[in-house]
């Protein structure tokens, strides 16, 4: 079974995948699509894949989509982040730019542009990801307001492959008895 955590950037997704990782050690395999281009195809496993803006790389693929809200402090998060970036001189961990030296000033048009950016059009990617669930991906996807209530969804989602692969299990084992 192939998860998705999905939404804007600075949300708390990777956190949230990995505290699901840490849970769930023996079933999950985690996957953050910022570092991981390629999902890892197993049996009998759960790939929770993190990925901002997920809806628009081929969401097909996955059989749940959880869709985390960005929180009431998110320009806070943003702030937060951008102070990370100016003080290890890596801005954009993804795709590292900048100077590379710790407390640049010459990060600081970088990062100002990114945080801004990110900002400013939160809302407006906001709207179009909800629209493409409502249209293309009601069935298989939960909107999530904070990490907590996503964990507790993905929770459910993961008890009830582990009790489907028990069943499977149980009745494979049942009709090989002499």
């Amino acid at each position: 079974m192939n998860i998705l955590i999905t939404g804007v950037g600075c949300i708390g997704k990777s956190s949230l995948r990995e505290k699901i990782a840490s849970d769930f050690p023996d079933m999950v395999i985690s996957v953050d699509m910022d570092y991981d281009k390629k999902i890892p195809c197993v049996n009998n496993k759960i790939v929770v894949v993190e990925s901002v803006h997920g809806l628009e790389d081929n969401p097909q693929r996955y059989d749940k989509i959880l869709y985390l809200q960005s929180p009431h402090n998110h320009i806070s998060l943003w702030l937060k982040r951008a102070w990370t970036w100016f003080a290890t001189g890596i801005v954009d961990f993804s795709e590292p730019k900048g100077k590379k030296k710790r407390y640049s000033i010459y990060n600081i048009p970088i990062i100002l542009k990114i945080v801004a950016r990110n900002i400013l059009l939160r809302n407006r990617w906001i709207n179009n990801d909800l629209r493409l669930i409502q249209n293309k991906f009601r069935d298989r996807t939960k909107v999530a307001s904070s990490i907590d209530k996503g964990y507790e969804i993905i929770k459910s989602w993961i008890n009830y492959y582990i009790k489907a692969l028990d069943r499977k299990s149980t009745r494979l084992n049942s009709s090989h008895i002499p």
